[in-house]
């Protein structure tokens, strides 16, 4: 039978529309979830972006109260002049404020290799906007940098060398050979006239060995009795004696340790480290430590496995 009114056609055509139709409610709930996903990406990245800026805010504030509780107190004019510069963005945070500032950026992910993580042990391939900060601090560590597009740069001085230089941009940032820095077995010695302590610890967690070397020093010159040279000679020969005995100390811990150690980070009166580094077949790491308590050692390991941060 002849379809003079074009019915199957039409039929045909309708049939064609309505699978149209269900593709493109298809693409449409296809793109809704998207668009949810998306939505909740945002929000993802917003609160470990909103916690890593926590994190950094926190140790802002501990190293402030650090500084005051040491009797830096308020900063003079030339530091609020300076309030604006890279070195006033500094944050120095020990072992425990790290752990948790890295716990945030593994909260940091994309869908896309648009997170860069670099290791680098020079200056050369900076980030443009790492290279101001990193010009303030003169680094002899190398730095590492985290960035993530238009939230945050971040750019650590390390406690130690980094060896190799790496650049990965990925989904999430590359933080193991960071983590790795804080269990890196090393040699300290904190030198002072008449007191140094020399310890070996395993990792940030607290020295395996602690040894201290206490001698008489004269610690300065009365009006009477000796002149000054003689006094000066004296001092030397304290100087001198208590050297002899930190080498003897420090020869006694690399011959047992040695071969477990990376690094010797030497720190304390600079005349006293300069006579101790060349008898020291570690590679060395000098630091700028603050003189050592006897009862807050954890303080100085802090001090040696401390980061400096710069937020840009």
């Amino acid at each position: 039978m002849v379809d003079l009114f074009g019915k199957k056609k039409l039929e045909d055509r309708i049939l064609e529309l309505e699978s149209s139709l269900k593709d493109l409610e298809s693409d449409r709930e296809e793109l809704a979830r998207t668009l949810e996903k998306r939505d909740e990406k945002i929000r993802k990245l917003n609160a470990a972006n909103q916690e890593c800026n926590l994190a950094l805010k926190d140790a802002e504030q501990r190293a402030a109260a650090a500084a005051t509780s040491s009797g830096f107190g308020e900063p003079d004019a030339n530091a609020k002049r300076s309030e604006k510069s890279p070195q006033a963005r500094a944050v120095k945070t020990g072992p425990r404020e790290l752990e948790r500032l890295v716990k945030r950026l593994k909260e940091c992910r994309t869908g896309e290799d648009d997170l860069l993580t670099a290791y680098l042990p020079d200056g050369k391939e900076l980030v443009p906007e790492a290279r101001e900060a990193a010009q303030a601090a003169r680094s002899q560590r190398g730095w590492i940098v985290l960035k993530y597009p238009q939230l945050f740069t971040l750019l650590f001085v390390p406690p130690f060398p980094v060896r190799e230089s790496l650049s990965a941009p990925g989904e999430v940032f590359t933080l193991a050979p960071l983590q790795e820095m804080m269990e890196t077995p090393v040699l300290v010695v904190s030198a002072h006239a008449g007191d140094t302590f020399l310890g070996v610890a395993y990792g940030s967690g607290g020295f395996e060995v602690q040894e201290f070397v206490q001698s008489q020093v004269k610690e300065k010159h009365s009006k009477g009795g000796w002149s000054q040279k003689r006094f000066e000679r004296l001092r030397e020969e304290d100087i001198k004696n208590h050297i002899d005995e930190v080498l003897q100390k420090l020869s006694e811990l690399a011959a047992k340790y040695g071969s477990v150690v990376r690094y010797a980070v030497l720190g304390g009166d600079q005349s006293m480290i300069k006579q101790i580094a060349p008898a020291v077949t570690l590679p060395i790491v000098e630091r700028r430590l603050e003189r050592h308590d006897e009862k807050r050692l954890d303080k100085l390991l802090d001090e040696v496995y401390g980061f400096t941060i710069y937020r840009i």
